[in-house]
């Protein structure tokens, strides 16, 4: 059986790799949606159509692959409940945000990216147009990236953090260490000194 550290450091790793893999699937979305969203003077109409094209070639994407994706967020959550289990009193704070973030980046594909590309194809754009709704989802994607690369950022402050702690703890181990060492010498002369007076007197 495994010593709790040792699994939160499992947990840690699969809150990277799950955050990581998520990140990789939809920066790549960013190629279709750069130029949309961050050069819009020299946007044209066959920019939005080869996006839109895009998120309706996405819609089709086989359910293995989708559950692939599903099964690698789920072990995200995971990690963080392995990490979640006992808590760092100091850092526990930290591991919430962690946890709510990561929930916060699901919840964004849930609700504007998945049902942006469904609409992509049902062409039901609500109260807004085609292109606005394009710029939508791409706005999502952008936000889901943030989101959990905030999570990256929470998760490296959490590893700074109990590597720091560790290390003041063995260096105050150390020193109390060294400290008793000191003294036990003189507390056995003091001892013998104690004795040899005992021994003149009589």
């Amino acid at each position: 059986m495994l010593p709790y550290k040792a699994l939160c450091s499992l947990g840690s790793a699969l809150v990277l790799i799950s955050t990581s893999f998520i990140m990789g699937v939809f920066y790549s979305n960013l190629a279709y949606e750069y130029k949309i969203l961050f050069q819009p003077a020299s946007v044209t109409p066959e920019d939005f159509t080869r996006t839109l094209q895009h998120y309706q070639f996405l819609n089709e994407v086989g359910h293995p692959l989708l559950y692939i994706l599903a099964f690698i967020a789920f072990l995200g959550l995971v990690g963080h409940m392995i990490r979640l289990y006992k808590p760092n009193e100091d850092l526990k704070m930290f591991e919430y945000a962690s946890l709510g973030m990561f929930v916060m980046g699901v919840c964004v594909f849930i609700t504007n990216i998945k049902t942006g590309i469904e609409c992509s194809l049902t062409g039901n754009w609500g109260e807004v147009s085609e292109n606005q709704g394009i710029a939508v989802i791409g706005s999502s994607n952008i936000i889901l990236l943030c989101v959990f690369f905030g999570v990256i950022l929470l998760q490296a402050g959490l590893w700074w953090a109990t590597f720091d702690l560790d290390t003041r703890m063995q260096q105050f181990i150390a020193e109390e260490s060294a400290a008793s060492k000191k003294e036990q010498p003189a507390t056995s002369k003091k001892g013998k000194n104690t004795s040899t007076g005992s021994k003149k007197t009589n």
